[in-house]
């Protein structure tokens, strides 16, 4: 079960998660990275991405962000935070609009 999360919101949400995992899409497969994040209303930012990540990203604006549960004692914190968006490379930051964002129910 999933329960969506307004992307407004997502920053609430995020309590006890320090980094997210980005996932890209090149032209031969899914790439992932581990990166902090800052995450103003519907609005993350993420640097020190590597060459890869980049590329995806300017051939590729749609992406996909995932927080992995938390162990700080927070509503939902079991589950998995998915976000996708829409991202643009400025420098050395990646800035993603997110889209949809969803609690992910706990794996069994």
């Amino acid at each position: 079960m999933s329960i969506r999360i307004e992307p407004t919101r997502l920053s609430e949400c995020l309590v006890g998660r320090d980094f997210a995992y980005l996932v890209t899409a090149g032209s031969e497969r899914a790439h992932v990275v581990a990166l902090q994040c800052a995450v103003i209303g519907e609005r993350v930012t993420m640097t020190q991405a590597g060459r890869s990540t980049v590329a995806n990203v300017a051939s590729n604006p749609r992406v996909t962000l995932v927080w992995a549960p938390t162990e700080v004692d927070v509503e939902n914190h079991d589950y998995s935070i998915i976000a996708d968006g829409s991202a643009i490379v400025d420098g050395d930051v990646i800035a993603i609009t997110v889209t949809n964002a969803v609690f992910h129910r706990p794996a069994p």
